[in-house]
């Protein structure tokens, strides 16, 4: 087999272990290949993510590698924590070795979880797995943003931004805000709010074959769209943003994940 290594920039314990995983591959007659920026940290040939052919990825790092990773690649990403919080990871530095010893040996599972697609004027930007967000640049300035669901009109409304969540977003920005947590099989997604001028507003939970839309109603720009913290681009009056579920699901290599017990240690 062959495993494709991506770690975490300038991360001596990330290096540390990738090192480690890699030379357990050699003595046992697999092949690895290291992401270009991470070949830099270990100085090691490199190769650009999006051309390397394996069959599977191994991150080093936090939920930050990993979605980093799921944006660039659709090969199966297993997630190794070296951070202090990841509600992605499968393994840590401790159970590195023992996970990648158990895909090699096929003892897995892959679990598939939805992403969004987003368009702008119908050009269709990278897909993000956590959440796609509207929010102002300038401080303590909020916007008007007008929310759809597919044909029908849900409000105007005032606020810092706007997040879309998937249910693995669920736990991130949105629940910051005061979004629900959802199971990762539900087929849905999470409208929140970022300090909203409004008593009534609340986060909605949408089916996610639904096509959710927002316009900027102020005129001029100075809003950003951000995707799972990684892409940005500046939208402006009138531009309309969709946001749907994406054809192309994120592949993660499990083992015996539990996403209740998962959830409690991390937020305990």
């Amino acid at each position: 087999m062959k495993i494709g290594f991506v770690s975490k920039p300038e991360c001596p314990k990330c290096a540390e272990v990738i090192r480690f995983l890699s030379n357990f591959l050699t003595e046992n007659g697999h092949d690895f290949v290291v992401e270009l920026g991470t070949s830099k940290d270990l100085k090691m040939d490199g190769e650009r993510i999006e051309k390397i052919k394996a069959d599977a990825i191994v991150t080093v790092g936090g939920d930050g590698t990993a979605l980093w990773t799921i944006q660039k690649t659709k090969l199966p990403v297993l997630p190794v924590n070296v951070s202090s919080l990841a509600f992605l990871a499968e393994a840590d530095s401790r159970t590195a070795l023992e996970c990648l010893n158990k895909f090699l040996r096929g003892d897995y599972k892959i679990e598939e979880r939805a992403r969004i697609k987003t368009t702008v004027n119908s050009k269709r930007l990278p897909d993000s797995l956590n959440e796609a967000v509207l929010k102002t640049m300038i401080i303590s300035k909020i916007r008007w943003f007008g929310i759809y669901l597919d044909d029908d009109f849900i409000h105007n409304i005032r606020a810092d931004g706007i997040i879309i969540a998937s249910p693995t977003g669920s736990t991130s920005y949105s629940l910051s805000v005061g979004g629900p947590i959802l199971d990762p099989k539900v087929k849905a997604f999470i409208i929140s709010y970022m300090a909203p001028f409004s008593l009534s507003a609340r986060s909605m939970v949408v089916p996610s074959q639904s096509t959710i839309r927002a316009v900027a109603l102020d005129k001029g720009r100075n809003i950003m769209l951000t995707l799972d913290g990684q892409e940005g681009i500046e939208v402006g009056f009138h531009d309309e943003i969709s946001f749907t579920e994406s054809e192309y699901p994120a592949r993660f290599i499990r083992f015996n994940s539990d996403f209740y017990k998962n959830t409690r240690e991390k937020m305990s």
